[in-house]
């Protein structure tokens, strides 16, 4: 008896966090999703729209768990969609087969037809072969799908030549025994010359927060780019074949970064018309934070504001992720950063409330 109930009680539980199953027919096959709608949904309003992709052997009740988008779907403000592909794949570089990229299309309509979308914030991601998937839809969708981004994924249709410039995320491990990282060198070419970027990166050393991880994150940042737009690669040293950030350990899975919410703040930039204004972007924001005046010589004001309101943790890191700072604050609020004996050089403020999560670099002279 005690067995059922711990049954129905984690049934029930899994019911209320997880989304439900819906289908629609598309060229004749039953095609199914899982959506979830943010948690201040209302028809008065019209939200972003990310379509968030399984891996090979994979489906979307598994994407929906693992990477917790759901919650980053809260505090963000958008919907976000588990499509599943038919056998658990996707066509990700043949033009004939399952029409995947004319599903994907049928299915922001349908999403659109139902709910209360924004059609000009449509953002396509990926794990693994969904990686892939959300290359050719940058590829050939790109009247409608703003942005992308992939997670261990690689671009493997060819010719792509989309209309306008598409910003691009790929994060990757070196140590990836499914989708070597040597390909990645050619995706990001691909990329940066179609979209006209700086064939140098600014490349970045992440902080080392969680030093158990036995990984570390390096940014490759190409801009600017024509329109506006970006070209980012998250090298993850030593990494495998896993979404950073998860709570589901598979393999080496990096700490230092949150995929989900690194992946939302790089879409929410980009709609179809071009780039949001900084005032527009800082009004979306679950949390922002600015300090000034950056670079820090002696004194500089932190101040939170956003969508969240209430309590949250901040912490100061210097480069190499050891924590110089580490206090409750309340959101919006003002607060004096002082230097003391700090040395010069790159530090990250991090400010965190569950899945709300801000991070933002500056420089002490």
């Amino acid at each position: 008896m005690k067995r059922w109930f711990l049954f129905i009680s984690v049934f029930t539980w899994c019911t209320l966090l997880y989304s439900q199953e819906y289908s629609i027919i598309h060229n004749g096959l039953t095609r199914t999703y899982r959506l979830h709608l943010p948690a201040d949904y209302t028809t008065s309003n019209h939200y972003p729209l990310v379509i968030n992709m399984h891996g090979m052997g994979s489906n979307a009740w598994e994407q929906e768990i693992y990477t917790g988008f759901n919650q980053v779907s809260d505090t963000g403000g958008f919907i976000v969609v588990y499509p599943n592909g038919v056998n658990n794949l996707w066509n990700v570089s043949s033009t004939g087969g399952v029409d995947d990229v004319g599903f994907i299309s049928a299915l922001i309509d349908t999403l659109d037809a139902l709910h209360s979308t924004d059609l000009s914030r449509v953002y396509a991601i990926g794990m693994s072969m969904g990686g892939f998937m959300s290359y050719r839809l940058a590829c050939e969708l790109s009247d409608r799908i703003v942005a992308i981004a992939s997670v261990t994924g690689l671009q493997a249709f060819y010719p792509c030549n989309p209309g306008r410039p598409v910003p691009v995320l790929q994060m990757h491990g070196t140590a990836d025994g499914v989708v070597p990282y040597s390909g990645v060198a050619s995706t990001i070419a691909h990329w940066v010359n179609h979209n006209n970027c700086p064939t140098t990166p600014v490349i970045i050393d992440l902080p080392d927060i969680d030093t158990t991880d036995n990984s570390t994150v390096t940014l490759s940042y190409y801009y600017p780019c024509d329109d506006s737009t970006e070209v980012k690669l998250y090298t993850i040293n030593g990494g495998g074949h896993t979404w950073p950030g998860a709570n589901i350990i598979i393999g080496v899975t990096n700490q230092d970064i949150h995929a989900s919410s690194e992946i939302w703040n790089f879409f929410r930039k980009y709609t179809l018309e071009g780039t949001s204004s900084l005032a527009e972007k800082n009004a979306e924001d679950a949390i922002h934070v600015s300090i000034y005046p950056n670079p820090v010589s002696d004194f500089a004001v932190i101040e939170t504001v956003g969508r969240y309101t209430g309590q949250a943790v901040m912490k100061v890191y210097d480069i190499s992720g050891r924590i110089h700072r580490h206090e409750r604050i309340q959101i919006p609020g003002r607060y004096l950063f002082e230097r003391n004996n700090l040395p010069g050089g790159v530090y990250v403020i991090k400010v965190e409330s569950g899945f709300n999560l801000y991070s933002k670099m500056f420089i002490i002279n």
